[in-house]
């Protein structure tokens, strides 16, 4: 996820979004890490 922004404000609504969607899912949320690129590959 792109976080960069013109100001500081809009980073941390960015960041703050994330926090609630991360919230949101719970348990639910599975971060994959790299695993997730492999399906990109022959």
């Amino acid at each position: 996820i792109k976080t960069g922004s013109l100001s500081r404000s809009d980073r941390i609504a960015k960041y703050n979004r994330l926090l609630v969607i991360e919230e949101e899912l719970g348990s639910a949320a599975v971060y994959p890490g790299k695993k997730a690129f492999n399906v990109f590959r022959d």
